[in-house]
This record gives C-alpha cells, sequence and structure tokens, in this order.
C-alpha cells in the first residue's frame, strides 16, 4: 500500500488546464523526485497534493481522504514550504526547522530541543 495517492482529474487555474489525467502513488520510505521544465506544473501538483490547490479528483493519506483529516493531524504528517513565500526573509534555518514542530506541540508551548 502507498502512504500518499494522488488521482487528480483535473487542476484548473484561470480557466486553464493545468494538470489532468495524474495518478500518482508514493511509498511510505524512500525518496521521489518530481522533475520537469519550468511550468510543467510541479508545483501546482504538489501544493494540490498538500490540499492547497483546488482540484477535481482525490488525495488518500495513509488510505484516508485528505479531506478528512483534521487540520493538525494532516500537519502533523504534510508540509508545504514554497520557494518564495513571503515574509520568510528574515527567518533563520533554525526558525524554518522550528515551524515544522509547530503541529506537533501544545498551543503556545515553548520550543525545546
Amino acid at each position: 500500500m502507498s502512504a500518499l495517492h494522488a488521482r487528480i482529474e483535473r487542476v484548473r487555474i484561470d480557466g486553464r488546464d493545468i494538470l489532468h489525467g495524474i495518478d500518482l502513488a508514493l511509498p511510505q520510505s524512500g525518496w521521489t523526485a518530481i522533475v520537469g521544465p519550468n511550468g510543467a506544473g510541479k508545483s501546482t501538483l504538489l501544493r494540490a497534493i498538500a490540499g492547497l490547490q483546488r482540484c477535481e479528483g482525490e488525495v488518500l493519506l495513509a488510505a484516508r481522504p485528505l479531506s478528512d483529516w483534521p487540520s493538525r493531524e494532516r500537519a502533523r504528517q504534510l508540509a508545504w514550504m514554497g520557494q518564495q513565500e513571503t515574509g520568510a526573509d528574515d527567518l533563520t534555518a533554525l526558525d524554518v526547522a522550528l515551524l515544522g514542530r509547530l503541529p506537533h506541540r501544545p498551543w503556545l508551548a515553548p520550543p525545546t530541543a
């Protein structure tokens, strides 16, 4: 069984089909590379998988539809950091790493080592 399975029929942005007919299964361990030329839809695919881009189709995480996962639980399994996120200019590498820990900590708890 795959850890993540995405069957994306279509992603439309501004009335244009950006992606269509995607059937992607990612294993629970190992590395996967998504490669292609600029404008091929790599980031759009990742945003759709993460639930940040509307799409027609379904994304399953651990055999459950992504839409069924509570947001905090989903954030413990999936994360997104785009190439040009606004407001991230003054973050250090440690700051970014600590952001990834937020869904695992109690609300307003200080960071721990």
